[in-house]
């Protein structure tokens, strides 16, 4: 019988040592935040969160449910359209969402003047956490979404009233922005928000910055934003417009709009390939839709439907995963095997 190679061996116990780990999301994957367990019709109560993982090709894979009670809960109004967008920090390692730390069923959680605003996180292995709470900001009314540099600073998004955008982080809380707003996304450093009220569009924000008052510069003027994302050179960019269909700029000046009579909330865009791959979820939050973009015509196809008494909100690519401690170890006692197998065979 022939031996097998010790290196070949060591290499091939290497190679499946890095890929074994507890993700519950995969990369590439979508992500979509839904409210609502179908029990019940969705109101202005807190409603129970999930994060639905599906493949590019509409196959639902799992469901991740957000505490509903007890210090951790985050939950959303169930009626609310703007709220439950998803972010993913900018190290892609974390989804980032927004709601109420409050349990399921308390009504009028957007109203309340006193039920603390947050933000939750979610990695790769489905671990979810309550990272920030105010009591300060957002009161009365809606906070909608957050984002993070993945080094514990984090902002959220939300009505103008009492908050706008906040910086919500490891330092003190502070409102960067006195104007309303919805998606929230850090991209190479800086803050980028949408805005459907005065000059509507997607803004800047220099340095994503963690305290005083900033200046946000207009980069997209849109009526009716929500979602939006960016290609990596910054050339090329995605609306999804509440209103109807999804917007393509170039070079800050808008091309064409796909689908325009659907109105679209959440966005996430896949740039890798010739043609842009588009996924949305609808304003109505009945549905995940796709595009690829082969030019002003291209058109939706639907991916996934939600069920009664759900409805979709915010969407995102799964977060990437980080090798376990274990698992490094593991690896390196692999190449250090290896290495000296080799020494050993050339004394």
């Amino acid at each position: 019988m022939k031996t097998s190679n010790p290196i070949f061996v060591i290499a091939t116990l290497l190679f499946l040592s890095l890929g074994v780990g507890h993700a519950q999301f995969a990369s590439g994957n979508l992500v979509v935040l839904r409210d609502g367990t179908g029990s019940a019709a969705l109101s202005s109560a807190g409603t129970a969160v999930f994060l639905d993982q599906y493949t590019t090709g509409g196959t639902l894979v799992n469901s991740l449910g957000i505490p509903t009670s007890g210090a951790s809960a985050l939950v959303n109004s169930g009626t609310a359209a703007s709220e439950g967008q998803l972010s993913l920090s900018a190290n892609n390692r974390y989804l980032v969402l927004a709601g109420y730390n409050a349990n399921a069923g308390t009504a009028g959680v957007a109203g309340s003047a006193t039920i603390p605003r947050g933000l939750g996180t979610v990695d790769a292995s489905g671990n979810y956490s309550l990272v920030a709470t105010t009591t300060t900001f957002y009161n009365g009314n809606n906070i909608r979404g957050g984002t993070s540099d993945g080094n514990g600073n984090f902002w959220g998004a939300g009505a103008a009233t009492t908050g706008g955008t906040v910086y919500l982080g490891t330092g003190t809380p502070a409102q960067l922005v006195f104007s309303n707003s919805l998606a929230i996304q850090d991209i190479g450093g800086n803050l980028f928000f949408s805005t459907a009220k005065g000059v509507q569009g997607i803004y800047e924000i220099t340095g994503a910055p963690t305290s005083g008052a900033a200046v946000p510069t207009l980069v997209l003027a849109d009526n009716n934003p929500s979602d939006f994302a960016f290609n990596a050179s910054m050339t090329i960019a995605y609306v999804a417009n509440t209103a109807g269909g999804i917007q393509r700029f170039d070079n800050g000046v808008l091309s064409y709009t796909l689908d325009s009579g659907t109105g679209m909330n959440g966005l996430a865009v896949d740039f890798s390939g010739a043609n842009p791959v588009i996924y949305a979820t609808t304003e109505s939050g009945t549905s995940l839709i796709t595009i690829t973009d082969t030019g002003a015509g291209s058109a939706a196809t639907t991916l996934g439907t939600a069920a009664a008494n759900e409805a979709f909100r915010g969407l995102e690519f799964a977060p990437q995963a980080v090798p376990e401690p274990a698992t490094i170890a593991l690896a390196g006692c692999g190449l250090a095997a290896l290495w000296g197998f080799r020494r050993d065979r050339k004394s």
